[in-house]
Protein backbone atom coordinates (compact mmCIF):
# COMPACT_ATOMS: atom_id res chain seq x y z
CA UNK A 1 0.00 0.00 0.00
CA UNK A 2 1.44 3.32 -1.13
CA UNK A 3 1.85 5.87 1.64
CA UNK A 4 -0.34 8.93 1.43
CA UNK A 5 1.50 12.06 0.38
CA UNK A 6 0.71 15.36 2.04
CA UNK A 7 1.65 17.68 -0.80
CA UNK A 8 1.59 20.87 1.27
CA UNK A 9 4.01 19.27 3.74
CA UNK A 10 6.30 18.17 0.92
CA UNK A 11 6.26 21.73 -0.43
CA UNK A 12 7.02 23.20 3.00
CA UNK A 13 9.79 20.68 3.61
CA UNK A 14 11.32 21.32 0.18
CA UNK A 15 11.59 25.04 0.92
CA UNK A 16 13.13 24.29 4.32
CA UNK A 17 15.63 21.90 2.68
CA UNK A 18 16.82 24.69 0.37
CA UNK A 19 17.48 26.91 3.40
CA UNK A 20 19.15 24.24 5.55
CA UNK A 21 21.51 23.15 2.76
CA UNK A 22 22.17 26.86 2.14
CA UNK A 23 23.20 27.23 5.78
CA UNK A 24 25.37 24.10 5.69
CA UNK A 25 27.21 25.41 2.62
CA UNK A 26 27.66 28.85 4.18
CA UNK A 27 28.88 27.47 7.52
CA UNK A 28 31.22 24.90 5.97
CA UNK A 29 32.68 27.37 3.51
CA UNK A 30 33.57 30.19 5.86
CA UNK A 31 33.29 28.91 9.43
CA UNK A 32 33.69 31.73 11.93
CA UNK A 33 34.61 34.31 9.27
CA UNK A 34 30.92 34.95 8.56
CA UNK A 35 31.61 35.78 4.90
CA UNK A 36 28.72 37.54 3.19
CA UNK A 37 28.02 38.37 -0.43
CA UNK A 38 26.03 41.29 -1.77
CA UNK A 39 22.82 40.75 -3.71
CA UNK A 40 24.62 41.69 -6.93
CA UNK A 41 27.46 39.21 -6.44
CA UNK A 42 25.50 35.96 -6.23
CA UNK A 43 22.08 34.40 -5.75
CA UNK A 44 23.47 33.25 -2.41
CA UNK A 45 23.96 36.86 -1.37
CA UNK A 46 20.56 37.88 -2.73
CA UNK A 47 18.75 35.24 -0.68
CA UNK A 48 20.66 35.56 2.61
CA UNK A 49 18.45 38.24 4.25
CA UNK A 50 15.24 36.59 3.02
CA UNK A 51 16.23 33.14 4.24
CA UNK A 52 17.40 34.44 7.60
CA UNK A 53 14.41 36.66 8.34
CA UNK A 54 11.63 34.46 6.98
CA UNK A 55 13.05 30.94 6.91
CA UNK A 56 15.41 30.95 9.87
CA UNK A 57 13.35 28.24 11.57
CA UNK A 58 13.79 25.77 8.70
CA UNK A 59 15.54 23.29 11.01
CA UNK A 60 12.48 23.32 13.26
CA UNK A 61 10.25 22.89 10.20
CA UNK A 62 12.18 19.80 9.15
CA UNK A 63 12.06 18.38 12.68
CA UNK A 64 8.32 18.81 13.22
CA UNK A 65 7.36 17.69 9.70
CA UNK A 66 9.60 14.61 9.92
CA UNK A 67 8.21 13.54 13.29
CA UNK A 68 4.66 14.29 12.14
CA UNK A 69 5.19 11.82 9.31
CA UNK A 70 6.83 9.30 11.67
CA UNK A 71 3.77 9.52 13.89
CA UNK A 72 1.52 9.16 10.87
CA UNK A 73 3.40 6.10 9.65
CA UNK A 74 2.08 2.61 10.40
CA UNK A 75 5.62 1.26 10.77
CA UNK A 76 6.36 0.87 14.48
CA UNK A 77 10.13 0.43 14.26
CA UNK A 78 12.26 1.65 11.37
CA UNK A 79 15.73 0.23 11.92
CA UNK A 80 17.14 2.14 8.91
CA UNK A 81 16.24 5.42 10.62
CA UNK A 82 18.01 4.41 13.81
CA UNK A 83 21.04 3.23 11.81
CA UNK A 84 21.35 6.55 9.96
CA UNK A 85 21.03 8.60 13.13
CA UNK A 86 23.53 6.44 15.05
CA UNK A 87 26.11 6.54 12.24
CA UNK A 88 25.56 10.30 11.95
CA UNK A 89 26.08 10.71 15.69
CA UNK A 90 29.34 8.75 15.65
CA UNK A 91 30.50 10.58 12.54
CA UNK A 92 29.91 14.02 14.05
CA UNK A 93 31.56 12.94 17.30
CA UNK A 94 34.62 11.73 15.37
CA UNK A 95 34.72 14.98 13.41
CA UNK A 96 34.34 17.26 16.44
CA UNK A 97 36.47 15.48 19.02
CA UNK A 98 40.23 15.05 19.14
CA UNK A 99 39.84 11.99 21.38
CA UNK A 100 36.62 10.17 20.54
CA UNK A 101 37.35 7.51 23.17
CA UNK A 102 36.89 10.09 25.94
CA UNK A 103 33.12 10.52 26.23
CA UNK A 104 33.60 13.38 28.71
CA UNK A 105 34.85 15.59 25.87
CA UNK A 106 31.95 14.88 23.54
CA UNK A 107 29.82 17.80 22.39
CA UNK A 108 26.06 17.67 22.06
CA UNK A 109 24.98 17.77 18.41
CA UNK A 110 21.97 17.43 16.14
CA UNK A 111 22.23 13.65 15.74
CA UNK A 112 22.36 13.16 19.51
CA UNK A 113 19.18 15.23 19.73
CA UNK A 114 17.54 13.16 16.97
CA UNK A 115 18.48 9.86 18.63
CA UNK A 116 16.98 10.93 21.97
CA UNK A 117 13.90 12.22 20.14
CA UNK A 118 13.41 8.94 18.28
CA UNK A 119 13.76 6.95 21.49
CA UNK A 120 11.33 9.28 23.27
CA UNK A 121 8.55 8.94 20.70
CA UNK A 122 9.14 5.20 20.27
CA UNK A 123 7.55 4.48 23.64
CA UNK A 124 4.59 6.86 23.48
CA UNK A 125 1.41 4.77 23.84
CA UNK A 126 -1.33 4.93 21.20
CA UNK A 127 -3.89 6.13 23.74
CA UNK A 128 -5.56 9.24 22.30
CA UNK A 129 -5.80 11.00 25.68
CA UNK A 130 -2.06 10.51 26.25
CA UNK A 131 -1.29 11.86 22.78
CA UNK A 132 -3.44 14.94 23.33
CA UNK A 133 -1.95 15.46 26.79
CA UNK A 134 1.61 15.30 25.45
CA UNK A 135 0.68 17.71 22.65
CA UNK A 136 -0.65 20.23 25.16
CA UNK A 137 2.45 19.74 27.36
CA UNK A 138 4.72 20.32 24.34
CA UNK A 139 2.95 23.58 23.51
CA UNK A 140 3.28 24.69 27.15
CA UNK A 141 7.04 23.93 27.08
CA UNK A 142 7.40 26.07 23.96
CA UNK A 143 5.55 28.94 25.65
CA UNK A 144 8.29 29.35 28.27
CA UNK A 145 10.91 32.03 27.37
CA UNK A 146 14.31 30.64 26.41
CA UNK A 147 15.95 32.76 29.13
CA UNK A 148 14.20 30.70 31.82
CA UNK A 149 15.71 27.49 30.48
CA UNK A 150 19.14 29.08 30.26
CA UNK A 151 18.88 29.99 33.96
CA UNK A 152 18.74 26.27 34.84
CA UNK A 153 22.39 25.70 33.89
CA UNK A 154 23.83 26.42 37.31
CA UNK A 155 25.26 23.30 38.94
CA UNK A 156 25.29 21.23 35.74
CA UNK A 157 28.49 19.97 34.12
CA UNK A 158 29.27 21.34 30.61
CA UNK A 159 27.91 18.32 28.71
CA UNK A 160 24.68 18.28 30.75
CA UNK A 161 24.29 21.99 30.04
CA UNK A 162 24.64 21.36 26.32
CA UNK A 163 22.31 18.37 26.33
CA UNK A 164 19.53 19.81 28.48
CA UNK A 165 19.68 23.52 27.71
CA UNK A 166 22.06 24.19 24.83
CA UNK A 167 24.68 26.92 24.67
CA UNK A 168 23.79 30.35 23.28
CA UNK A 169 27.21 31.98 23.31
CA UNK A 170 27.49 34.09 20.15
CA UNK A 171 30.66 32.38 18.91
CA UNK A 172 30.06 28.79 20.09
CA UNK A 173 26.33 28.24 19.87
CA UNK A 174 25.26 24.64 20.48
CA UNK A 175 21.60 24.31 19.67
CA UNK A 176 18.97 21.61 20.04
CA UNK A 177 19.07 21.33 23.83
CA UNK A 178 16.27 19.08 25.06
CA UNK A 179 14.67 22.02 26.87
CA UNK A 180 12.65 23.23 25.09
CA UNK A 181 13.37 21.63 21.71
CA UNK A 182 12.39 18.04 22.55
CA UNK A 183 8.86 19.47 22.49
CA UNK A 184 9.10 19.84 18.69
CA UNK A 185 9.37 16.10 17.82
CA UNK A 186 6.91 15.22 20.61
CA UNK A 187 4.33 17.64 19.24
CA UNK A 188 4.92 16.55 15.65
CA UNK A 189 4.74 12.84 16.46
CA UNK A 190 1.63 13.09 18.64
CA UNK A 191 -0.18 15.23 16.08
CA UNK A 192 0.70 12.82 13.28
CA UNK A 193 -0.46 9.82 15.33
CA UNK A 194 -3.75 11.52 16.27
CA UNK A 195 -4.47 12.42 12.64
CA UNK A 196 -3.48 8.94 11.45
CA UNK A 197 -6.14 7.38 13.68
CA UNK A 198 -8.83 9.92 12.79
CA UNK A 199 -11.66 8.88 10.46
CA UNK A 200 -11.37 10.25 6.93
CA UNK A 201 -14.91 11.61 7.21
CA UNK A 202 -13.89 13.78 10.15
CA UNK A 203 -13.75 17.60 10.10
CA UNK A 204 -9.98 17.19 10.51
CA UNK A 205 -9.79 16.36 6.81
CA UNK A 206 -12.85 18.16 5.46
CA UNK A 207 -12.48 21.31 7.56
CA UNK A 208 -14.97 24.09 8.05
CA UNK A 209 -16.45 26.30 5.37
CA UNK A 210 -13.73 28.46 3.78
CA UNK A 211 -11.28 27.34 6.49
CA UNK A 212 -8.36 27.14 4.08
CA UNK A 213 -8.87 30.74 2.95
CA UNK A 214 -9.13 31.96 6.53
CA UNK A 215 -5.97 30.10 7.50
CA UNK A 216 -4.07 31.43 4.49
CA UNK A 217 -5.14 34.94 5.40
CA UNK A 218 -4.01 34.45 9.01
CA UNK A 219 -0.64 33.12 7.85
CA UNK A 220 -0.15 36.05 5.47
CA UNK A 221 -0.98 38.50 8.29
CA UNK A 222 1.54 36.84 10.61
CA UNK A 223 4.24 36.99 7.94
CA UNK A 224 3.46 40.67 7.36
CA UNK A 225 3.99 41.49 11.05
CA UNK A 226 6.98 39.18 11.64
CA UNK A 227 9.24 40.90 14.18
CA UNK A 228 12.81 41.45 13.01
CA UNK A 229 15.77 41.71 15.34
CA UNK A 230 18.44 44.08 13.99
CA UNK A 231 20.74 43.20 16.90
CA UNK A 232 21.00 39.58 15.79
CA UNK A 233 22.66 39.40 12.39
CA UNK A 234 24.07 36.52 10.38
CA UNK A 235 27.31 38.44 9.74
CA UNK A 236 28.00 38.52 13.49
CA UNK A 237 26.20 35.52 14.95
CA UNK A 238 25.26 33.06 12.23
CA UNK A 239 22.05 31.08 11.82
CA UNK A 240 22.34 29.02 15.01
CA UNK A 241 22.41 31.92 17.44
CA UNK A 242 19.76 33.73 15.44
CA UNK A 243 17.37 30.77 15.67
CA UNK A 244 17.88 29.52 19.21
CA UNK A 245 18.06 32.85 21.02
CA UNK A 246 14.88 34.39 19.65
CA UNK A 247 12.30 35.94 21.96
CA UNK A 248 9.03 34.18 22.64
CA UNK A 249 7.07 36.32 20.17
CA UNK A 250 9.92 36.08 17.66
CA UNK A 251 9.58 32.28 17.79
CA UNK A 252 5.79 31.99 18.00
CA UNK A 253 5.07 34.46 15.20
CA UNK A 254 6.90 32.05 12.92
CA UNK A 255 5.87 28.79 14.56
CA UNK A 256 2.19 29.68 14.21
CA UNK A 257 2.70 29.95 10.45
CA UNK A 258 4.26 26.47 10.47
CA UNK A 259 1.30 25.14 12.49
CA UNK A 260 -1.16 26.72 10.06
CA UNK A 261 0.62 25.13 7.12
CA UNK A 262 0.54 21.70 8.76
CA UNK A 263 -3.18 22.16 9.37
CA UNK A 264 -3.70 23.14 5.72
CA UNK A 265 -1.80 20.06 4.58
CA UNK A 266 -4.37 17.83 6.29
CA UNK A 267 -7.32 19.33 4.44
CA UNK A 268 -8.52 17.14 1.59
CA UNK A 269 -9.38 20.15 -0.57
CA UNK A 270 -5.78 21.44 -0.30
CA UNK A 271 -4.24 18.03 -0.91
CA UNK A 272 -6.42 17.36 -3.95
CA UNK A 273 -5.77 20.82 -5.38
CA UNK A 274 -1.99 20.53 -5.11
CA UNK A 275 -2.01 16.91 -6.27
CA UNK A 276 -3.39 17.85 -9.66
CA UNK A 277 -0.18 19.68 -10.63
CA UNK A 278 2.60 17.65 -12.23
CA UNK A 279 5.30 19.94 -10.76
CA UNK A 280 3.91 19.28 -7.26
CA UNK A 281 3.93 15.53 -7.80
CA UNK A 282 7.50 15.83 -9.10
CA UNK A 283 8.61 17.71 -5.96
CA UNK A 284 6.81 15.21 -3.74
CA UNK A 285 8.54 12.32 -5.51
CA UNK A 286 12.05 13.69 -4.98
CA UNK A 287 14.35 11.59 -2.82
CA UNK A 288 14.77 14.67 -0.64
CA UNK A 289 11.13 14.23 0.33
CA UNK A 290 10.65 10.46 0.15
CA UNK A 291 13.96 9.61 1.85
CA UNK A 292 14.74 12.83 3.68
CA UNK A 293 16.77 11.23 6.49
CA UNK A 294 19.00 9.46 3.97
CA UNK A 295 19.51 12.63 1.91
CA UNK A 296 20.32 14.67 5.00
CA UNK A 297 22.95 12.08 5.92
CA UNK A 298 24.40 11.73 2.39
CA UNK A 299 24.92 15.46 1.90
CA UNK A 300 27.55 15.49 4.66
CA UNK A 301 29.80 13.42 2.41
CA UNK A 302 30.06 16.40 0.05
CA UNK A 303 29.91 19.31 2.51
CA UNK A 304 33.69 19.22 3.34
CA UNK A 305 34.42 20.27 -0.24
CA UNK A 306 32.93 23.67 0.60
CA UNK A 307 35.79 24.35 3.00
CA UNK A 308 38.34 23.32 0.38
CA UNK A 309 36.85 25.69 -2.19
CA UNK A 310 36.13 28.64 0.11
CA UNK A 311 38.90 30.78 -1.40
CA UNK A 312 37.43 30.22 -4.86
CA UNK A 313 34.02 31.25 -3.54
CA UNK A 314 35.52 34.51 -2.25
CA UNK A 315 37.09 35.26 -5.63
CA UNK A 316 34.17 34.05 -7.75
CA UNK A 317 30.93 34.34 -5.70
CA UNK A 318 28.84 32.73 -8.45
CA UNK A 319 30.68 29.46 -7.78
CA UNK A 320 28.97 29.10 -4.40
CA UNK A 321 25.61 29.19 -6.19
CA UNK A 322 26.74 26.34 -8.43
CA UNK A 323 28.08 24.39 -5.47
CA UNK A 324 24.80 24.79 -3.57
CA UNK A 325 22.71 23.57 -6.51
CA UNK A 326 25.22 20.82 -7.21
CA UNK A 327 25.01 19.64 -3.61
CA UNK A 328 21.23 19.30 -3.86
CA UNK A 329 21.37 17.44 -7.18
CA UNK A 330 24.26 15.16 -6.23
CA UNK A 331 22.59 14.22 -2.95
CA UNK A 332 19.35 13.48 -4.81
CA UNK A 333 21.08 11.18 -7.30
CA UNK A 334 23.18 9.39 -4.67
CA UNK A 335 20.16 8.76 -2.45
CA UNK A 336 18.20 7.33 -5.37
CA UNK A 337 21.13 5.07 -6.25
CA UNK A 338 21.44 3.85 -2.64
CA UNK A 339 17.70 3.10 -2.41
CA UNK A 340 17.72 1.35 -5.80
CA UNK A 341 20.72 -0.78 -4.84
CA UNK A 342 19.24 -1.66 -1.47
CA UNK A 343 15.94 -2.74 -3.05
CA UNK A 344 17.79 -4.93 -5.57
CA UNK A 345 19.87 -6.54 -2.81
CA UNK A 346 16.73 -7.17 -0.79
CA UNK A 347 14.93 -8.62 -3.81
CA UNK A 348 17.87 -10.92 -4.60
CA UNK A 349 18.03 -12.08 -0.99
CA UNK A 350 14.31 -12.88 -1.00
CA UNK A 351 14.66 -14.87 -4.24
CA UNK A 352 17.61 -16.78 -2.81
CA UNK A 353 15.66 -17.53 0.39
CA UNK A 354 12.72 -18.71 -1.70
CA UNK A 355 14.85 -21.14 -3.67
CA UNK A 356 16.45 -22.43 -0.48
Amino acid sequence: MKAQRYYALDLLRSCAILVVTFYHVWESSFGDDKMLFSAGESVFGLLTPFFLNYWGYSGIILAIVSFFLIGHSHKNLNWQRYLLVTVGLLGMAAHDQTDISDVHTWSWNLYAYLLISLLAVQFIPKNRKVLIGLSVLSIFILLIPIEMYQSLKEGLNPFAQQMLIGDLDVNTTIGWGLLPWLAIPLLGFCTGRIIRDTLKESWVFHGFKNEHWILLGAAALLVAIFPMNPDINISRTGFYYYVFSGSLWFFWSRFLVIAIWIRLSCLTVVNEYLGQFSWMRFISDLAWNKYFGLCYFVQFAFIPWASEWSNHFRDQPRLIDLYWVGLLLTTELCARLIVFSFKNIKLSANKFAGRA
